[in-house]
């Protein structure tokens, strides 16, 4: 018995519903973006809530920042007398 025997026929395998991706629904490319067309890209975010999110990872960044400063503050603390 041969490894090829033991393949599938081409036409029981699911062929992809567009070009570009796969028989699943998913694009085939690993970047997620398929082939889509150049007018069909993510829709950017803008005004109040780009800056709302910008506002929100700032803030964030401090408060891990202070945090971590001071668990530094009070482990050099304790440890120095």
């Amino acid at each position: 018995m041969s490894i090829t025997s033991l393949t599938t026929p081409e036409s029981t395998i699911a062929q992809p519903l567009r070009p570009g991706h796969a028989a699943s629904g998913r694009p085939a490319d690993r970047s997620g973006l398929g082939a889509a067309g150049p007018g069909a890209g993510p829709e950017k975010m803008r005004g109040i809530r780009l800056l709302a999110v910008w506002i929100g990872l700032t803030a964030g960044a401090w408060a891990v920042l202070g945090g971590a400063g001071y668990g530094l503050y009070i482990a050099l603390r304790t440890l120095l007398p």
